[in-house]
């Protein structure tokens, strides 16, 4: 990955927030958790195409949240992390078998996508993340303000804007 000039300012201001959960965060290609054995490290990136039906399940199910796309994506993935203990291993296991499933089934994006966000992991991920925005406005009004300008000085930084 080449590097991205300010993306360590970017980083810093994601760990920041996430460390009160005891996840720490790192650039990646797409937005992931990997939550298992007492390690919460999540993926998140700047471009991911699979995140528009995801948002539109989250926002239908909180639509009093106005949150970017991003901010979504990266609470639901904390979301995983703080709802990992709901689940023994067998029926994690079983979770990563459905989704699996869906993606190999031939239904249309929109019902694969519907499927795929009611699996009880993506499902209470979301509502961790819906439910701590709904809660917590402030803090997340003052996390996403700091965010949004350092990613603005990345996007200058490396000729994007």
């Amino acid at each position: 990955m080449a590097k991205i000039k300010g993306i360590n300012k970017v980083n810093k201001i994601i760990n920041n927030f996430t460390k009160q959960f005891g996840v720490t965060a790192r650039y990646d290609t797409e937005f992931e958790a990997f939550c298992d054995n007492g390690r919460k490290l999540i993926g998140y990136t700047f471009l991911d195409t699979g995140s528009g039906n995801f948002v539109e399940d989250a926002t239908r199910r909180y639509p009093e949240i106005n949150a970017d796309i991003f901010l979504w994506a990266l609470m639901h993935e904390i979301g995983h992390c703080m709802t990992e203990n709901m689940w023994t291993p067998e029926e994690r296991e079983y979770f990563y078998y459905q989704k699996d499933m869906i993606y190999e089934m031939e239904v249309e994006e929109e019902g694969m996508n519907a499927w795929y966000h009611a699996c009880p992991d993506e499902f209470f991920a979301t509502k961790w993340a819906g439910d701590y925005m709904r809660n917590h406005p402030k803090q997340i009004k003052k996390f996403w303000d700091k965010l949004q300008r350092a990613v603005l000085q990345m996007y200058v930084k490396n000729e994007l804007i």
